[in-house]
């Protein structure tokens, strides 16, 4: 019998006891993990318990997966270990030299993190699929879990390329060691997932939305993705045109907002990372690190000051890449994405009474679009989520099936690439910046199309984990690596390695190539 135990371990190792001697373990309760589904409470519990996965676990909170797509396609620079103190930001390092091997430790958390809510969410599956839950409840509890089962493998899929399927409970570990399977084996397990959870979860329901659950749109919207990944460019057209269509969602018209806490799963967000928006002021969660990580750090001015800009909690491991924020439009967008001077700063320490409110020039460019501070305590809103899909994709990834699927741009496909770019530009808001700052686009041939789409979606998605997968869907990924200096790069590098350590523990998978 599996039991769910709480025990005292957690405990003595919080406390510094030494040895398992000096406390002996009690078992608290001990439920039977069958009985433990046998609620639509208690299956949501569980449910929660793979949400919680994708916060709690390194991937995003400590800029995996951020180091593994932003700093590979030159968006960001840095990353990597979030490990240690200070400022780490500026530095050169296997990501963007594209000279990892499988030995990084930022691989294997990646593969163990996804792959331990694959298992919960195939565990609640099972457990739901034979419980006696309401149907109803039932189809929402599993339409949910397969979303983020869709979710994790495209993500596997897009680094590793064929990863191992797992859709069952995995208990033993007997059954843990399988071989990998194809890439259009994974992709169509997601697809199958995808299209189950858009029929577990019709209607849409606008109440599971606003408090950050995967719905109808969520799988509509992660479906569009999956299909442009693939190069199926009608489909994918079709799909987002479904999202773009629903009523609920559109371009929220200040950029700056998409961050902000009282706009959290709107009309622009259709599915975040939940970090406890309003609710998570300061709450020095730990899961919340990485607004700090993306700085900006502290640093001296040329006449000798010391200035913060808030709180120091954490390393700060990223910084914008200098030809990427050099060569972008000074665009509102701009402005609350990312920065080389901050309209404020603390002098020596951070107090209500150190706080000067005047432009102060910084070192390098830093990203800021998830930077909240409340000025009164210099601490930054750690209820900041991290999006995943937003309104702005959906209208970029239907214009570009568009572009790719009829030889050209339409007039649909303009408006859609032209409204992202009107709301960088801020219009309809008190901050509107003239056409000229950033046009609309118009006359283009589609490679032309092609390539300020690209552009546009890396502007729009800075520090969001996108572009590495736009550049690999129209295999630009290793030119545009060697274009900004990683001489390295070559074929092998458009997946990473499969963790060695993982290798070594079942030995039915087998090495991407080159490595």
């Amino acid at each position: 019998m599996k039991n769910i135990r709480l025990s005292l371990y957690a405990i003595a190792i919080t406390l510094g006891i030494n040895s398992c001697s000096d406390l002996e373990e009690q078992i608290y309760s001990q439920v039977n993990i069958d009985e433990f589904y046998s609620t639509e409470d208690q299956a949501q519990l569980a449910l929660n318990g793979v949400y919680s996965l994708l916060l709690g676990a390194d991937i995003y909170r400590d800029g995996i997966w951020t180091t593994l797509n932003d700093v590979t396609s030159f968006t960001l620079k840095g990353g990597g270990s979030a490990n240690g103190s200070g400022d780490r930001s500026g530095v050169d390092n296997e990501w963007n030299t594209f000279s990892w091997t499988a030995d990084a430790l930022e691989l294997s958390t990646e593969w163990n993190d996804n792959y331990n809510a694959i298992n919960r969410a195939n565990t609640l599956i099972d457990k739901v699929l034979i419980s006696s839950i309401s149907d109803d409840a039932k189809s929402r509890l599993i339409g949910e879990a397969k979303f983020l089962r869709a979710f994790i493998y495209f993500n596997l899929v897009k680094l590793f390329g064929g990863v191992p399927l797992y859709t069952t409970t995995t208990s033993d570990l007997s059954e843990a060691n399988k071989p990998r399977n194809s890439v259009e084996e994974v992709y169509s397990q997601i697809i199958l997932d995808l299209k189950d959870a858009q029929s577990d979860l019709s209607p849409f329901d606008s109440g599971n939305h606003n408090i950050g659950k995967a719905s109808y749109a969520s799988a509509t919207a992660l479906l569009a993705k999956v299909y442009a990944q693939q190069q199926n460019w009608t489909a994918a057209a079709e799909e987002a045109k479904k999202v773009i269509d629903m009523s609920g969602f559109s371009l929220l018209a200040d950029y700056e907002n998409i961050r902000n806490p009282d706009f959290h799963n709107g009309s622009e967000q259709i599915f975040s990372i939940q970090t406890g928006g309003n609710g998570n002021l300061n709450s020095q969660i730990y899961q919340t690190r990485f607004i700090y990580l993306a700085g900006p750090p502290a640093q001296n001015t040329p006449d000798g000051k010391n200035i913060l800009f808030h709180s120091l909690k954490d390393v700060v491991i990223f910084q914008v890449e200098e030809n990427f924020f050099n060569a972008t439009p000074d665009t509102y967008r701009k402005w609350w994405t990312m920065r080389n001077k901050m309209p404020y700063y603390y002098n020596n320490s951070v107090s209500s009474d150190n706080l000067v409110q005047d432009t102060v020039d910084m070192y390098a460019p830093f990203l800021v679009k998830y930077h909240r501070i409340d000025f009164s305590s210099g601490n930054l809103h750690e209820g900041v989520n991290f999006p995943i899909i937003r309104y702005a994709d959906m209208l970029l990834t239907y214009a570009e099936a568009i572009n790719e699927s009829n030889n050209g741009p339409n007039t649909a496909a303009y408006d859609a690439i032209n409204a992202v770019r009107r709301r960088a530009r801020a219009v309809g808001t008190s901050f509107e910046q003239p056409e000229s700052t950033y046009p609309d686009l118009t006359g283009l041939n589609q490679a032309e199309f092609r390539e300020a789409l690209l552009l546009e979606y890396k502007r729009e998605f800075a520090g969001e984990g996108h572009y590495r997968d736009d550049l690999l869907r129209h295999n630009k990924f290793i030119s545009s690596a060697q274009e900004n200096g990683a001489m390295a790069a070559e074929e092998k590098h458009k997946l990473f390695p499969l963790p060695s350590i993982q290798l070594g523990r079942n030995l039915e998978l087998v090495q991407n190539p080159g490595y």
